[in-house]
């Protein structure tokens, strides 16, 4: 029976525990000293409440055998592995002077609301991260287990994953013995798995890129998009909705950063990248060309990646605060411990007031004579509300144009269609075709030309600029007639209409399906030029088998709300 462990206990006759680290559901993590070579390092033991159990020894044992194979910049390397004449085994692991991504999320948190990160600290995040899954997937390793708690990140912005505790392999034969869970199973921590981890289906790279996906978001957001009463309705909530749009949750996070998370968190695994090498160049992208887009050698300055500033005052890039160095290793499945409600601010005024004796009697306030004034400002304001409401009653509501956003709203209809392609060579995209959107017949359409694959090659995506009489708002509906397509709105109020997507601002409405149909776009905010932009499309037969893909849309209409 596996033995109890304390501070001077040794490990295999060379590792001397110094003090537990962390602890968990399975097991703890201690602070040692390697004796031999004369350095510290993490020694994970499992909890003695499990340590005589054999599948959980046993994965423990895999564990290390997988950690071992993987010699990777963003994985957290093993050192040794000890097995214990009473059936103890140990792990010996680089000892992270750090904190986890849960620490550094519920650090960022105060009073006002949930923590949340920059943009650019969490693509850094996500890249390093999927760097990582990608070196494991090449050695058919699935983690299954990525969540904010296995993510370790230090200070010089240096990001590691850690916990291969219910890693399987990522192509196995069914009689091959080497996993110890049935595919029904679901395993992994309910607010991270992927749709096709909670059905129990069979898993691959893309349930890792899902998961992932779910981490950035909580980044960004604060919190994860789907919550339930319990672990089972918070699993399940995943495979009944899409997770709410970033772009209005962060108004300061890039587009192309939210078109990439949302698009690792489709629901269905072949609607997501392929491989966790695609998110990678897919998240550098996103970031190319933005000041805060690469890592400083020598770490994250305070200079590097400030966002536009928030309502509350939380800081956005945790890394910039300088805080004590800890000593952390994740244990898999973790449970983590609650944070000490944090201090409530003195809200004690500054300075003792000051004695009425203590000012002469010219400057002494005199406050029955500050009441007059007041009295005759509320009574002028009463009288001109009658005459407003008096007013507005005595005149047609479709004759009083709405203010939104500062900007005059009023009944808008199409005015003109222009195609729009800011990566091609006249910024257009079969510009002829357009007038085939308007002309109230199904059987003709306009079309993207045809593309190597369904995300236009190089370009970010092509789509239709619709220019309305005024500024308005309302519904956009296109009839796509193949699938499946991905496409955005973006909208501007000034007249010219701009020439790179970057210059549209963030976007205010997405749809997304795997079949042909009517599309709706909820236009809320003001435009008066409306951008349809399609991101991915899908097959058509009129394409040649080099360039399969391409958009078709045969009716495009905007309905005003006024």
């Amino acid at each position: 029976m596996a033995a109890s462990r304390s501070s001077d206990d040794y490990i295999g006759g060379r590792y001397r525990l110094e003090g537990r680290i962390a602890s968990g559901g399975m097991a703890d993590v201690w602070r040692a000293t390697d004796l031999q070579l004369g350095r510290e390092v993490a020694v994970k033991l499992l909890r003695t409440s499990v340590a005589d159990d054999p599948v959980v020894a046993e994965r423990f044992r895999r564990e290390a055998r997988s950690l071992a194979k993987l010699t990777h910049p963003n994985i957290v390397p093993v050192y040794d592995c000890i097995d214990e004449a009473d059936g103890q085994v140990a792990l010996v692991m680089r000892l992270i002077r750090g904190q986890s991504l849960r620490e550094l999320l519920d650090d960022a948190g105060d009073n006002y609301g949930p923590g949340q990160i920059s943009a650019y600290l969490t693509v850094h995040i996500g890249k390093s991260i999927a760097a990582a899954l990608a070196k494991a997937h090449s050695e058919n390793i699935l983690h299954r287990d990525i969540k904010p708690g296995n993510i370790l990140v230090m200070k010089n912005g240096e990001v590691l994953l850690t916990d291969f505790g219910i890693a399987k392999p990522l192509k196995a034969s069914e009689d091959d013995g080497t996993d110890l869970t049935r595919v029904d199973i679901m395993m992994g921590t309910a607010k991270y798995l992927s749709p096709e981890q909670v059905q129990g289906r069979n898993l691959d790279a893309r349930a890792d890129i899902y998961s992932l996906g779910l981490v950035l978001y909580e980044c960004l957001a604060g919190n994860v998009p789907f919550k339930g009463d319990n672990d089972q309705a918070t699993a399940v909530a995943r495979l009944e909705r899409d997770p709410t749009p970033l772009g209005g949750l962060r108004a300061d996070v890039p587009s192309t950063v939210i078109n990439v998370i949302h698009k690792m968190l489709r629901r269905r695994p072949e609607h997501r990248y392929e491989n966790c090498a695609e998110v990678v160049q897919a998240l550098d992208d996103a970031m190319r060309n933005l000041h805060d887009a690469l890592t400083p050698a020598d770490g994250m300055s305070p200079s590097l990646g400030a966002p536009a500033p928030r309502p509350r005052p939380a800081p956005l890039d945790p890394l910039m605060t300088p805080k004590p160095p800890r000593d952390f290793t994740v244990v898999p499945n973790d449970n983590t411990p609650q944070r000490a409600p944090l201090p409530q601010r003195d809200r004690t005024p500054r300075g003792a007031p000051r004695a009425k004796e203590a000012l002469p009697a010219h400057r002494k306030t005199n406050t029955k004579r500050n009441y007059v004034p007041i009295a005759l400002l509320l009574t002028a304001a009463l009288v001109m509300s009658f005459m407003l409401w008096k007013g507005l009653k005595d005149t047609k509501s479709s004759s009083v144009p709405s203010v939104v956003d500062n900007v005059q709203v009023v009944h808008v209809d199409i005015a003109k269609v222009k195609s729009y392609d800011p990566n091609g060579d006249d910024n257009q995209e079969n510009e002829a075709m357009v007038p085939m959107l308007l002309d109230n017949n199904p059987a003709t359409q306009w079309t993207t030309v045809c593309y190597g694959n369904q995300y236009f090659g190089s370009k970010e995506g092509v789509g239709l600029v619709v220019q309305l009489t005024g500024i308005g708002i309302g519904q956009l509906k296109a009839n796509f007639q193949n699938g499946p397509y991905n496409a955005d709105v973006y909208v501007t109020t000034g007249d010219a209409i701009p020439t790179s997507l970057s210059d549209w601002g963030l976007r205010v409405a997405n749809v997304y399906s795997g079949n042909s149909g009517l599309a709706t776009f909820n236009v809320h905010q003001p435009a008066h030029n409306v951008l349809l932009f399609l991101r991915e499309v899908g097959r058509s037969s009129t394409c040649s088998d080099t360039n399969p893909f391409k958009g078709v849309i045969s009716d495009l209409s905007f309905t005003s709300a006024k």
